[in-house]
């Protein structure tokens, strides 16, 4: 599965808006927009991306009971 794959079935299962995906990426929202539609090769998700993701989402969780 190809990096942009594995982070839109994360969005997907998550449920995230593409506004806190940015923010758990450390990218501004048109990039992340630039990233998603993946009409430019130089623009697209990367592993550092998913793995900020995930990083967020597991320090989200720490919190829960």
């Amino acid at each position: 599965m190809e990096t942009g794959e594995k982070i839109n079935k994360v969005l997907d299962d998550f449920g995230m808006s593409g506004v806190k995906a940015a923010e758990a990426m450390g990218i501004s929202y048109d990039t992340f927009r630039s990233k998603k539609t993946g009409k430019n090769e130089r623009h697209s998700f990367n592993e550092k991306n998913y793995q900020d993701l995930i990083s967020f989402i597991k320090e989200l969780t720490k919190n829960l009971d």
